[in-house]
């Protein structure tokens, strides 16, 4: 029996506008041999999706970004997260908390929520606007014998967090890996060819999944955004109408020592000032999906 052959419509990068999909979106753009001789030609476009409530530094990134790419950068966005999460609602308007908050129990136990928020608010949205892009109608079959492709910047230190797509219409391809860079690469690549310019990780404001170097970066490089973090954990347990704490058995926390995240990054600050540490010297190798 031959099987026949499904043809690529669409090919789109999945930007998430951190140090990985950063690096190869310009390794695209500039049609790197070892890409191109693997079958990776310039995607149609590099499609990020805006949270609503990502750092300043992040949005100004984006536009550089947008400059260099000699292939369209397209922006969506499933709804503000700022303004859903205040009023306890996911994206679709349900009562729900999709952000991975940790917790603690009346009896002390600990927890974390389960994180919904990268699907809601990140994988979603791309993969809803790229199947439009690549042929697909609403509430119909994708076309017959045709696919689309997408490209996830997962390097090759993070190969266990490759996993094929769930949509039959959709196929992953993660070209970092094919060519065996590693974050370390991306950064070293990206400094060389911009030398002197901020290459920034990728995450909301109040992303719990922060480390402590990420909130300390957050901190000195945008405070306004740092404060709107600390402001948000401290409303999330003193407000006593918030729809948050309505929905969930435990005090919530943006940080995993379940305390304070003002206190606990001051206390981080003291003492590697007094160690005499750089807290920059660290690199966050991210969680979210895209």
């Amino acid at each position: 029996m031959v099987v026949k052959a499904s043809t690529v419509t669409y090919r789109a990068l999945s930007l998430g506008a951190g140090v990985q999909s950063s690096v190869l979106s310009l390794l695209l753009s500039r049609s790197d041999p070892r890409l191109v001789e693997l079958g990776y030609p310039m995607p149609n476009a590099a499609v990020f999706a805006d949270t609503g409530w990502e750092p300043e530094y992040v949005y100004r990134h984006l536009d550089w970004l947008e400059e260099q790419l000699q292939y369209p950068l397209i922006r969506v966005s499933a709804g503000n997260i700022k303004t859903n999460l205040k009023k306890g609602l996911t994206a679709s308007g349900h009562k729900f908390v999709d952000v991975p908050l940790f917790t603690v129990n009346k009896d002390g136990k600990k927890g974390m929520l389960r994180r919904q928020c990268t699907n809601h608010y990140k994988i979603r949205p791309i993969y809803r606007r790229v199947r439009k892009l690549a042929g697909g109608q609403r509430g119909r079959p994708f076309p017959k014998d045709t696919h689309a492709e997408m490209w996830l910047g997962i390097s090759l230190d993070e190969v266990g967090r490759m996993k094929p797509s769930r949509e039959p219409w959709v196929k992953h391809r993660w070209p970092l890996v094919d060519i065996g860079m590693t974050r370390r690469d991306c950064v070293a690549w990206f400094d060389s060819e911009y030398p002197g310019r901020y290459l920034p990780r990728s995450a909301c404001v109040i992303c719990p999944y922060r480390s402590d170097e990420h909130w300390l970066e957050l901190k000195q490089s945008e405070p306004a955004s740092y404060e709107e973090a600390v402001h948000f954990d401290r409303w999330l347990r003193h407000s006593t109408k918030n729809p948050v704490r309505k929905l969930l058995n435990g005090r919530p926390y943006l940080h995993a020592a379940r305390r304070p995240l003002a206190s606990v990054i001051a206390e981080r600050e003291e003492t590697q000032e007094s160690n005499g540490v750089n807290p920059f010297n660290e690199e966050c190798e991210g969680l979210c999906g895209v």
